[in-house]
């Protein structure tokens, strides 16, 4: 396996990591961490999974991004930014991008449901795709996929509010082209909501809220409840969602492959 760090932008935080597996032509996984946008989390919290997906002949780009310590639109301009430059830069690494998935944890999986409803965006909004960007698989863990709902809930001690720079009557142009369920989403193979139903960071109505709004866009999706769980046990690799996790990238991307779980 090889790890390669490359850079997307200039800032110090523009970069993310590669982890490859030995071999051409392995399927890919992007990752995007979560943190409450906080700058004290990085995307080594990812590190274990990506090690792990590896392992299993997956080729694996996890992202880094500036967080709310930099003004409201960097953080998603920049998933945007590296979630490109992986489609565009993964031949080079011998990845097949033809077969991806995109998988986000917590705030990481608000961004991953911001950068896969890019296209839908009004055309002057920032980061907005002109194509629509398809994977087969989107992997969103306890997403905080409803901003507007969670600044009234004040998740994170008001982590929402801080991202965004306000609260949703104070800067609604921000929340209309930042919350995934104001978003249209792109097309995509299959989106699986993945929550605890003991955590209490990001509480499981968030992910029923988003799992609504993808089926009135007529969209594949699903949510597991995993009975037991709070907000981190999907860090780990040898918990049971990330097993679950595991095997939906399995049967989606290498169809017939079997691993020692």
């Amino acid at each position: 396996m090889r790890r390669i760090i490359e850079h997307y932008g200039e800032h110090p935080r523009q970069f993310g990591e590669w982890f490859l597996p030995d071999g051409d032509d392995a399927p890919f996984v992007i990752l995007v961490h979560g943190g409450f946008w906080r700058p004290v989390w990085k995307l080594d919290i990812e590190e274990a999974t990506a090690l792990d997906l590896a392992a299993r002949g997956f080729a694996v780009w996890s992202v880094e991004y500036r967080t709310y310590d930099s003004p409201w639109p960097t953080t998603q301009l920049d998933v945007a930014a590296a979630v490109d430059w992986g489609l565009v830069h993964a031949s080079q690494h011998g990845v097949d991008a033809s077969r991806r998935a995109i998988c986000g944890h917590s705030a990481g999986g608000c961004l991953a449901a911001w950068a896969t409803s890019r296209h839908g965006l009004p055309t002057d909004a920032p980061g907005r795709d002109p194509v629509a960007t398809t994977f087969d698989l989107i992997v969103l863990h306890a997403p905080v996929a409803c901003l507007e709902i969670g600044s009234r809930a004040h998740l994170g001690d008001g982590a929402v509010d801080t991202y965004l720079g306000g609260r949703p009557e104070d800067v609604p142009e921000r929340y209309a082209v930042s919350d995934p369920l104001a978003l249209t989403p792109d097309p995509a193979g299959r989106r699986i909501l993945l929550h605890g139903d003991a955590d209490t960071d990001v509480p499981v109505w968030q992910s029923e809220a988003y799992l609504a709004h993808l089926r009135d866009h007529g969209l594949q999706a699903d949510l597991t409840i995993i009975p037991g769980d709070t907000h981190y046990e999907i860090l780990d690799p040898a918990s049971a969602v990330s097993a679950l996790r595991r095997d939906l990238l399995i049967q989606t991307l290498r169809p017939g492959a079997q691993w020692v779980t």
